[in-house]
């Protein structure tokens, strides 16, 4: 630690830190160990340094303020902050004590007074022991006051919705809201598909009866032949003659999914002939269901005529014509 004098001729002293402070390694940890005792010491002594009657607090602050003239580096610095901050709050306490709780007992300064003091004609100075007093309070007078309201309720800020300006149009002219006419469905009425599923059996049906009953009438009577004239498989329809319509693109599809679905649902079942050609029958009673499979067919407007030409599809082979289709 050197010294040097101002221009005043006071002496200042200079303190060295860091390397110039000539200070060990071993002596820093010698500082950080009597640091972390001062800690320990401040924790377990915590209610003896509120107390204003004992001299735990300046024994504490004492010790530490001597610790820190060793302090030459950041690391101790640390340590010494975080001593500072607990002995501040430890007198913090101890003033909050001091303001809340009684500074004197008024018994015990009546007789602090009476052995003190001496009375003349049997009576006692109240107004000379105020003013002697009154230097210890040496203090300019204030007012408390208080200004507006005790409770004031926040207003909520309501958000400004902006409306649309309409323009009125004086020449315009007045538009009514159209009537929607809700219809129930009854019971007895199908939608579009289950018309044209139903109508897809039907004609399948008839056409394999047709077959049969032409069939039967030209063979013998044989057990063989009447186990023909009963199995419809036996007599199948040709399913492009079943479900092109050559008047209608859109009904051909149409009855292309129709026939989908019944033979999903086993009503229906398809194979192919010795001629390697779809053919298709009802199988009466619902059988139990495969495994689904399912197939993508591609079907365009000229796939279609070809169809009509190759298998000469007439207008009464399959199923008809519906009314609410249009001839393409």
């Amino acid at each position: 630690m050197a010294k040097s004098k101002d221009k005043g001729g006071k002496t200042k002293e200079k303190i060295k830190v860091m390397s110039d402070s000539g200070q060990t390694e071993e002596e820093r940890r010698v500082v950080r160990r009597r640091q972390r005792s001062l800690a320990k010491d401040i924790l377990e002594t915590g209610a003896d340094m509120e107390d204003v009657n004992k001299t735990t607090f300046a024994d504490k602050r004492s010790k530490n303020n001597e610790i820190y003239k060793e302090v030459n580096y950041a690391r101790e610095a640390a340590l010494d902050a975080e001593n500072l901050v607990m002995i501040s709050e430890k007198v913090s306490k101890q003033a909050n004590k001091l303001v809340s709780a009684v500074r004197y007992d008024t018994d015990k300064v009546i007789r602090q007074l009476i052995k003190r003091s001496s009375f003349e004609g049997g009576g006692f100075d109240w107004e000379k022991l105020g003013k002697a007093a009154g230097r210890c309070f040496n203090m300019v007078p204030f007012t408390e006051f208080m200004n507006g309201p005790l409770k004031k309720e926040v207003k909520e800020r309501k958000e400004k919705v902006s409306k649309k300006r309409v323009r009125v149009d004086e020449e315009a002219e007045e538009e009514r809201p159209e009537e929607v006419l809700t219809q129930q469905k009854d019971k007895n009425s199908l939608s579009g598909m289950e018309d044209i599923i139903k109508s897809v059996n039907k004609t399948l049906k008839k056409t394999v009866e047709r077959k049969t009953s032409s069939s039967s009438s030209s063979s013998s009577s044989s057990s063989s032949s009447k186990k023909r004239k009963t199995d419809p498989s036996s007599n199948p329809a040709c399913v492009v003659k079943l479900v092109v319509n050559p008047q209608s693109f859109t009904q051909t599809a149409e009855n292309i999914l129709a026939l989908s679905f019944q033979v999903k649902k086993g009503d229906i079942a398809v194979k192919t002939n010795k001629e390697g050609l779809p053919v298709a029958f009802p199988t009466g009673l619902r059988q139990q269901i495969p495994i689904s499979k399912q197939s993508v067919l591609s079907l365009n407007m000229k796939q279609w005529r070809e169809m009509i030409e190759e298998y000469d599809v007439k207008e009464n082979d399959g199923v008809p014509l519906r009314s609410h289709g249009k001839k393409s």
